[in-house]
């Protein structure tokens, strides 16, 4: 278990960074709408050293054309609306080296066909000293995991890994942030935060039509005593049929130690088959997306299979952005 008292370092002093709105202040010439309705949180944008090399790439971005499609969206609910909702959780997201749990490279099952970590680690827009650190979960409370996350975005056209520091990090319930990323040449627009009690939402898009994946991995809390299920839930959304896929990881017959993980991609297509791959190795578990293009959505809840809600938290429009 880490011991540094990570909420107090110089690093995360320095992601208070500047705001959306600060940024659009200084870029007026930004579009303000659709994908990038920046208003609409008050953003970090990164490190105040860095967030000048993302104004210039911004404001000189032009965005890629992207085929017309439907599009799932999260409606971005913050109640429970009578549906379940996860368990209490300890909000202990904390930043640590990549390895801190176990080095991926000693793990390439995990990896399949992507390119080893050993030099495809990116630095994109961080500080150059935080290339190697990621945003990791301590334990959420009864043992859920013993440092699971890792969360990163793999460029399936470079081989590449960018580690995204989420800030600010164990906010309240219903407090979503928006964060902006730029690594591989693209833009990564990050929404994420604990929508409601035990339920956490990341939800991503890309400024361009290039694939990606998003994926976690490290040790779980189940001390090698780990039950798996691969579950689905039948939906509708607008005229669509879709079937939502979905993973449950319980440590034995504990009724509180569960992790239920929703990977949703944003393009309807991209739904049509196991939106997930996941491995397990003893107590060390990897789960990542397939690859897939314009967007994802994920939620993570603790203890309760949240699937209603989650479904209830979706929406569909059509969009050429």
């Amino acid at each position: 278990m880490p011991t540094t008292d990570y909420s107090h370092t110089t690093r995360i002093k320095k992601l208070a960074g500047m705001t959306i709105s600060k940024f659009h202040t200084l870029n007026p010439s930004l579009p303000q709408g659709g994908r990038y309705n920046f208003e609409q949180s008050s953003a970090i944008l990164g490190t105040i050293g860095y967030v000048y090399r993302k104004e210039s790439y911004l404001k000189n971005y032009v965005s890629e054309s992207i085929p017309q499609s439907e599009l799932i969206y999260s409606l971005n609910n913050t109640m429970d609306d009578g549906f379940t909702v996860g368990n209490v959780v300890r909000k202990d997201m904390y930043y640590d080296d990549y390895i801190y749990s176990f080095n991926p490279d000693s793990y390439p099952d995990f990896f399949q066909n992507m390119a080893s970590f050993q030099d495809n680690i990116v630095v994109g827009d961080k500080d150059p000293i935080d290339v190697h650190n990621a945003s990791v979960w301590e334990d959420l409370l009864n043992d859920v995991f013993d440092s699971w996350g890792y969360f990163y975005l793999y460029d399936v056209e470079s081989g590449k890994y960018y580690f995204p520091l989420i800030a600010p990090q164990n906010q309240d319930d219903g407090v979503m942030t928006t964060q902006i990323f730029i690594a591989f040449g693209s833009v990564f627009t990050i929404t994420h935060g604990w929508c409601v009690q035990g339920i956490f939402k990341f939800d991503i898009s890309v400024n361009n039509n290039k694939p990606f994946r998003f994926g976690a991995y490290g040790n779980m809390g189940s001390d090698e005593n780990g039950n798996i299920e691969y579950l689905t839930q039948q939906y509708t959304l607008g005229s669509n049929n879709l079937t939502l896929f979905y993973f449950k990881n319980q440590e034995g017959s504990d009724n509180t130690e569960i992790l239920y993980a929703y990977f949703i991609p944003k393009k309807i297509e991209q739904n049509s088959s196991v939106t997930y791959v996941h491995n397990y190795n003893g107590d060390d578990m990897s789960l990542k997306s397939n690859e897939i293009t314009q967007g994802l959505l994920v939620y993570f809840s603790k203890t309760n299979d949240v699937k209603d809600w989650v479904i209830h938290d979706l929406g569909i429009n059509s969009s050429n952005t």
